[in-house]
């Protein structure tokens, strides 16, 4: 049944992620040619913005799902609505308080906004993003989280798919006949709040007691739970730091529109990591239903399984971005929006990086190990910012990337994977960091191999460019499979992909 599940939200996560992002490209391509690199920039830096004020969430998503899986596999009805009923009204503050933050933050945007221009009212575009994020909060936004916590994620990923890809036609069409911005950014709210309505439905439809009044959940319980939320939050502080502040820090110091140039490879490289976390986010709710089942061995058997796979799909994700990514964004939307070599070589290595890290962090998502490592993220958090703004100066955006990279490194890097296996395995994971460092080798050879190869392709053209993804998708994935094919671990997900095959 796990893995039907699992298969199921991978799937629909694929399927409807694969949509998105043509559709995203599309909406980006018309965004540039019908509003331009100041407009883009605004758009990156507000979405920064409030993903900093978003912090106030604290974790609290992935504390409640926590707190649902054994009510949830139980079939405890009675505590299960008891932990709905809690998340709803956090949820509602949420959303009150990021609603008042925005409105404080009003008169400081002039400070943060560096060489823009009076294109629109920039305090009432600021507040129409403060409502898309407070509606990612309100109107029964909370509900999607039970179909999370009970593997049906494939429910939730439907309905959101379907709205988000009308929302990117409508605002499509906004741009080619009126080029507002306006009625473009509202788009995006009426969707945001059209989706947690068509989810809410879907739930009460498969848990119908959940519109019952619950009781409340004991006072230790709910210790428990905002315990846990006080653990993750330092982890979302962290996430916010190192990730949204890097456009605050670009605008600052360097200007606006160089959020807009940065923003677009952030847009290629959120999509992939979007893509690949649909893919293993997918299983967490299976993985915490498995640690709880089954025993230690069999669980760092299933970390190693998933180990392989991140290093394996993000490894090739990382390949096609170091040959592909400067050509597709000359191609799309011209040579002025590329960046050189050397910066892009760090942005490719941050990605890697933060790929790479991914099975840590979802197994002690899974494993609720939030509390046990509060204070790394608050480490990583402060190196970063120290780092970047000491390095922004001189070094402009690649200062901004490193800081994050060398912050990564110093913390992360190591301490995620302990934390699991100390607490989780009871086990060393020397051997979890051998095959690390084997996983980055083998990216940085066939890059080599890649480089050499398509040699007589480095002119910019679409031709050229589809030669490169022909050596991008088969170079790394037979050198993948040669190393791989006799390991258990390739065994195993061989055998899963065939069981789905043959259903």
């Amino acid at each position: 049944m796990r893995t039907k599940r699992f298969l199921q939200n991978l799937v629909t996560s694929a399927g409807g992620q694969f949509l998105s992002i043509l559709l995203q490209f599309a909406g980006r391509t018309v965004f540039i040619y019908t509003l331009g690199a100041q407009y883009l920039g605004i758009s990156g830096l507000f979405t920064n913005i409030i993903s900093v004020l978003n912090v106030t969430e604290l974790g609290l998503g992935a504390a409640i799902v926590y707190s649902l899986y054994e009510p949830l596999a139980n079939n405890d009805k009675k505590k299960t609505a008891s932990v709905m009923q809690l998340l709803r009204k956090a949820y509602f503050f949420v959303g009150l308080f990021i609603l008042i933050a925005g409105i404080i933050l009003i008169p400081f945007l002039p400070y943060i906004m560096k060489k823009t221009t009076d294109l629109v009212n920039i305090p009432f575009v600021f507040m129409l993003y403060v409502m898309q994020s407070v509606s990612s909060y309100w109107f029964y936004a909370y509900k999607s989280l039970i179909f999370k916590a009970d593997q049906k994620s494939y429910m939730t990923n439907l309905i959101t798919y379907l709205a988000n890809i009308i929302g990117v036609i409508v605002q499509i069409l906004i741009l080619l006949t009126t080029k507002s911005f306006i009625l473009y950014t509202v788009t995006g709210i009426s969707i945001n709040i059209l989706g947690n309505f068509m989810i809410a439905g879907k739930v009460d439809k498969h848990y119908p007691y959940l519109k019952e009044k619950a009781e409340p959940l004991p006072k230790e319980e709910q210790k428990e739970i905002f315990k846990s939320v006080v653990g993750t939050s330092v982890y979302k502080v962290n996430a916010v730091i190192v990730r949204s502040t890097d456009n605050i820090i670009i605008s600052a110091f360097i200007s606006t529109i160089a959020v807009g140039f940065y923003d677009n490879y952030r847009m290629i490289t959120n999509t992939l990591v979007t893509f690949a976390k649909m893919l293993f986010g997918s299983a967490t709710a299976g993985i915490g239903n498995f640690v709880i089942k089954e025993d230690r061995k069999q669980s760092e058997f299933l970390f190693r399984v998933m180990s392989v796979m991140a290093f394996w799909v993000y490894g090739f994700c990382t390949i096609c971005l170091w040959v592909l990514i400067n050509p597709f964004i000359s191609l799309s939307w011209g040579a002025d929006y590329v960046f050189g070599r050397e910066l892009v070589a760090i942005i490719v290595l941050d990605f890697m990086m933060d790929g790479f890290q991914t099975i840590s962090i979802i197994y002690k998502d899974a494993c609720g190990l939030f509390w046990q490592g509060k204070y790394r993220p608050v480490a990583t958090a402060v190196l970063n910012l120290m780092i970047s703004l000491a390095l922004v100066k001189n070094m402009g955006i690649m200062g901004v990337v490193l800081g994050t990279i060398i912050s990564r490194f110093l913390t992360t890097w190591w301490f995620e994977p302990w934390l699991v296996y100390h607490n989780v395995f009871k086990m060393s994971c020397k051997n979890y960091f051998i095959r690390y460092v084997m996983a980055c080798i083998v990216v940085l050879c066939n890059i080599v191999v890649i480089d050499f190869l398509t040699v007589p392709f480095s002119d910019t053209t679409f031709v050229n460019m589809m030669v490169k993804a022909v050596f991008c998708f088969l170079v790394p994935n037979l050198t993948a499979v040669l190393i791989l094919h006799r390991t258990p671990e390739f065994q195993y997900l061989r055998d899963m992909v065939m069981r789905f095959l043959d259903k």
